[in-house]
């Protein structure tokens, strides 16, 4: 008989994490035969707890989006720290969930870090904000 954490391993695997049958039964391997796998996939529904998983982080998504929406109209309207704290936190909270992409952001980051302080650069940052 299998142990139990093993077939609690492998249905986080596959409802939770997302892997396919094939991931979970070559990082399982030894410990669970195929067909075993595939009988608790189907005994216990494995499918329909990764839909429901899935369509709960949709929503959850949407709300977050929606609240990070509402934060910023706020802050528009009324530019307070605590209004941008607020956005703040709602953009956090969906980086955190990975539900929102800031490459663009992170590669103009790395690029500015790249270029240091040079005298250019400084100049930039005088013209800017009016130092000078």
């Amino acid at each position: 008989m299998p142990d139990p954490a093993v077939k609690e391993k492998a249905r986080q695997m596959f409802v939770e994490n997302g892997l396919s049958m094939e991931s979970i039964l070559t990082t399982l391997s030894g410990e669970v035969s195929r067909k075993t796998l595939y009988n608790w996939r189907n005994e216990e529904d494995w499918i329909a707890q990764r839909k429901a998983r899935f369509e709960k982080n949709l929503k959850l998504r949407d709300r977050l989006e929606a609240l990070l929406e509402r934060a910023i109209q706020e802050a528009e309207a009324n530019l307070t720290a605590a209004n941008l704290f607020a956005v703040g936190k709602a953009m956090e909270a969906l980086r955190k969930a990975g539900h929102v992409d800031f490459s663009d952001e992170k590669a103009e980051r790395d690029a500015n870090l790249k270029q240091g302080f040079s005298k250019e650069n400084l100049e930039k940052i005088e013209k800017q904000f009016n130092i000078l």
